[in-house]
């Protein structure tokens, strides 16, 4: 029998982000995702316009009738969230559906270069944090990590590689401290490269790709389902780690020689192969 992971994320028609993007690599992974979504979106919200269906009054039904059927989760992903009482809904997700074994990856999407997203605000921020600090594995990138620890985004990105990766390691090791089992800290830029940062329990690893001018709708999305199922299915952190950023360099790499609009999200149907237990790594 497959694992099953239920991915709590939006659903946008354009812009291969959250739910389009997630469900692919847990299918090609191996693990059956089940998804739980927070909004249906015409598109992405990068996009100059978009239309969005709010599911918040639905999330319940999900819980109840999955009850009824008697559904257990090896794992729980969650994502982009349209407002606070999404929260609410999720933590009582967990209350019905976590159980001692089933692994929580909260992606605390909230925000990237050094600001806060439009759609968001610093009380939705207070709750994604409240979530975070319930998971066994946090993907958060630089800025969010940033506003999970304190703040300071501008003075840590503008320092050196050595002291920028001893800065995140700080900051990482606060969370852990609070309870939360691994941090992978995604899109650290050090000089050249482009660094996920991995703290987990006797595990310190940065692993580093090319880095490429500008970024890409979906690459967090599809990153955290990456390691996700890599860990439900039993790989190590590390080797799951460094399967998600093989996977995205490749994906970005081939994206950027095509010239698409970053909202088009990247390339990454054809590299699906690499994700396959047993292929490359």
């Amino acid at each position: 029998m497959s694992k099953k992971v239920a991915v709590i994320n939006d659903l946008s028609g354009f812009g291969r982000c959250s739910l389009t993007a997630a469900i692919p690599v847990f299918s090609v992974m191996g693990v059956q995702p089940c998804p739980l979504p927070t909004a249906v979106l015409t598109n992405q919200t990068g996009y100059p316009q978009f239309f969005c269906d709010d599911y918040t009054d639905r999330m319940d039904h999900f819980t109840d009738y999955w009850g009824r059927l008697g559904a257990a989760f090896d794992g729980i992903c969650t994502g982009y969230f349209a407002n606070g009482r999404q929260i609410e809904k999720v933590l009582r997700f967990l209350e019905r559906f976590r159980g001692p074994e089933t692994l929580l990856v909260v992606d605390p999407v909230m925000a990237d270069d050094g600001r806060i997203y439009d759609t968001y605000d610093e009380a939705l921020c207070r709750e994604v944090a409240l979530l975070a600090r319930r998971a066994d594995v946090i993907t958060p990138n630089l800025t969010e990590l940033c506003l999970l620890t304190g703040g300071g985004y501008e003075a840590i990105a503008a320092l050196p590689e050595t002291e920028l990766l001893a800065d995140v390691e700080r900051r990482a090791e606060m969370l852990r401290t609070g309870g939360i089992g691994t941090v992978i800290v995604t899109g650290v830029h050090a000089e050249e490269t482009i660094c996920n940062c991995v703290f987990s329990e006797g595990v310190r690893l940065v692993e580093r790709a090319r880095r490429f001018a500008g970024s890409y709708s979906g690459t967090g999305d599809l990153f955290s389902a990456a390691v996700c199922a890599a860990l439900v299915r039993g790989d190590p952190v590390g080797r799951a780690v460094k399967l998600a950023t093989r996977f995205l360099e490749r994906a970005i790499a081939d994206t950027v020689g095509t010239g698409s609009d970053r909202n088009d999200g990247v390339n990454f149907e054809r590299h699906l192969p690499l994700l396959i237990e047993g292929g490359e790594r």
